[in-house]
């Protein structure tokens, strides 16, 4: 069933079943409720791709993630989807497990199936952005948000990274410690770069400072584990939910008091839970989403990308 069937039956043209259809004001009640009584009746549904692909649009705008494993992830997506959806994208998640060749391979996919624009947090494996020329080249929109590198050709959205480190390390430097195990991400990624830069520049000069870049909670784990048996450390800060889950259990294996200073970056929905002692950035996935919505949509309406780095505000929790 088409719309020319429909015209058939009813003996107008195709192009006021159309807008009859869409409820369009240039058609009488009359004949809006004709069409679409007849419609119903025969089940009749737009076909909303055949519409796009004539306008050439795909109404459909892919999210592409590295993993998802931690409540973060699901409230990026939720801010992601409900801004779309109000403006009528459908959205499409690819997950990359956290390789580069996936992202590669999901980028590739993205512009084969002429989306109208890509959202993308980048794999902890990519360490420059060439493989996204062929976005440029095809003419579709594409954002960076969460976990980032730095460029001047896509627009960007993400907390002040150093902004919200540094607010960590004056929290320590209230306390009296003499010395902090500090955990980041991979150290090719800007949220490392960034957080670490804060974090090292706003902590007392007094304090001892040891750093590790870790690639997951495995490897967090085991430098607090040794960290705890060198310097019998009580001072401890996490890059993430991920990181803190390391750092945790680390110290609740070795019985740590009570008083051990852990802060960090947390969706604080889980890691409170498991160290009531907890301080934490507290890093809303639902407006990173909702943001790196907005920006994206702004890339399709003015068919181009454009120098944008969007820093969304943070405050530090548990105090």
């Amino acid at each position: 069933m088409t719309i020319k069937d429909l015209a058939n039956f009813l003996k107008v043209s195709p192009s006021t079943v159309s807008r009859a259809l869409n409820n369009h004001p240039d058609i009488s009640l009359e004949v809006r409720q004709r069409v679409q009584q007849l419609a119903e009746e025969l089940q009749f549904k737009p076909n909303s791709f055949a519409a796009n692909f004539r306008k050439k649009q795909s109404k459909i705008i892919a999210v592409v993630l590295p993993k998802i494993y931690r409540s973060f992830i699901p409230d990026v997506i939720e801010g992601i989807t409900k801004k779309l959806n109000q403006n009528n994208y459908q959205t499409l998640i690819l997950i990359t497990e956290d390789e580069l060749e996936n992202e590669i391979a999901a980028i590739k996919q993205c512009c084969d199936m002429r989306v109208d624009g890509v959202l993308l947090s980048l794999s902890n494996q990519t360490k420059n952005l060439s493989h996204l020329d062929i976005c440029t080249k095809h003419g579709i929109p594409l954002v960076l948000f969460d976990n980032t590198l730095e460029s001047k050709d896509f627009p960007m959205v993400h907390i002040n990274d150093a902004q919200a480190a540094a607010k960590c390390a004056h929290y320590l430097n209230t306390k009296n410690i003499k010395r902090v195990a500090a955990v980041f991400g991979p150290e090719e990624l800007n949220i490392s770069k960034n957080r670490k830069l804060g974090f090292e520049s706003a902590l007392d000069p007094q304090i001892t400072l040891d750093v590790c870049f870790a690639k997951d909670a495995n490897s967090a784990y085991h430098f607090v584990n040794e960290q705890i048996e060198m310097h019998q450390t009580t001072a401890f800060f996490g890059i993430s939910d991920e990181v803190l889950l390391g750092i945790i259990t680390a110290i609740k294996e070795n019985k740590l008091s009570k008083k051990t200073e852990v802060i960090g970056f947390s969706d604080g929905l889980t890691m409170p839970f498991l160290h009531k002692q907890l301080r934490y950035i507290f890093h809303d996935g639902k407006i990173v989403g909702d943001k790196a919505a907005q920006l994206i949509l702004r890339c399709i309406e003015e068919n181009q990308n454009f120098a944008e780095n969007m820093e969304i505000s943070v405050e530090l929790f548990g105090i």
